[in-house]
């Protein structure tokens, strides 16, 4: 069955079961294979926690270019929030442990859409004043704030903010022109989600995930920091498979980039594709996008 019938098949059900997909592309060897639409125009919507996986990469090049380690205190960047007394755990927390969700807060704080996100002024100083009641690396609590603290440590450690700095060294080598991205209150980059992309950029940003760093044959990040950034991170007696703000598939011969209301960048390195989709669905969507993806040679 040729993947146009594949699609239309998938797209039935997915009807069926009224799944609103808005996009779907897929890539295999670098070259669009399946690109369709429900709008006639590719519109940027909100790619929710599929920008966490851009976070990540940004890191990365960070990384690369020795401005920040994965090994690095965070409050030694933030001292001027640090409460009187801070915790052991608190000090403890390093950049590793915010790209594996596993900075030992007790609470996971707030989402994009809860009340206390409209309300909170000072996100940092909000971070800081949490309780840390669990040794960092011992428990995994997926936290938006995790996400928004890399970004500001970059901001620190840059002088501008995580957008400016990814424009010259990653949006525009995947030909992401004048790029979209929500804000705090303060002005920092909302990072955890609210960066807008249509779905070619989704495609280039998987692409680059496949060819191990590169686009185009511009190196963007280290191969080396995105082979552990896309495997397991966690203990093998949990019962979780997460990387560097990327989920790993349970064979851990895929990885994605996962976002609210079903968005998705899934890269597949055996089959030498990459699956994109948008969607909005108040419920996850995984397991039949999962199937779809399944079907495909």
């Amino acid at each position: 069955m040729n993947i146009e019938k594949q699609f239309e098949q998938f797209l039935n059900e997915m009807k069926e079961k009224e799944i609103v997909l808005n996009y779907v592309q897929v890539r295999k060897q670098g070259k669009i294979i399946l690109d369709w639409g429900r709008l006639s125009q590719k519109s940027r919507l909100n790619t929710w926690s599929v920008s966490k996986s851009f976070v990540s990469v940004a890191v990365g090049i960070a990384i690369d270019e020795g401005l920040i380690s994965l090994d690095e205190k965070i409050c030694d960047s933030f001292r001027e929030y640090l409460p009187e007394n801070p915790s052991e755990n608190l000090t403890n927390l390093t950049v590793r442990h915010l790209l594996t969700m596993t900075t030992g807060v007790e609470h996971a704080l707030f989402f994009d859409n809860h009340q206390e996100r409209y309300e909170t002024q000072d996100w940092i100083s909000y971070f800081f004043s949490q309780n840390f009641c669990y040794q960092p690396g011992k428990r995994f609590l997926y936290c938006n704030f995790n996400t928004y603290m890399l970004a500001c440590l970059i901001e620190k450690k840059a002088g501008m903010d995580i957008m400016e700095y990814l424009k010259p060294r990653l949006f525009t080598p995947l030909k992401i022109f004048s790029p979209d991205w929500t804000r705090c209150p303060k002005g920092h980059i909302h990072a955890a989600n609210g960066l807008y992309l249509i779905i070619d950029d989704y495609g280039n940003f998987g692409q680059m995930l496949l060819n191990g760093g590169t686009f185009e044959g511009k190196r963007i990040v280290s191969e080396e920091y995105l082979k552990e950034a896309t495997k397991n991170q966690m203990p093998e007696d949990w019962d979780l498979r997460y990387g560097y703000q990327f989920w790993i598939d349970e064979e851990q011969e895929s990885f994605r980039a996962d976002g609210k209301y079903g968005q998705y960048i899934i890269v597949l390195p055996k089959k030498e594709m990459v699956v994109s989709v948008q969607s909005l669905n108040e419920g996850r969507m995984y397991d039949e996008i999962r199937r779809f993806v399944g079907t495909l040679e």
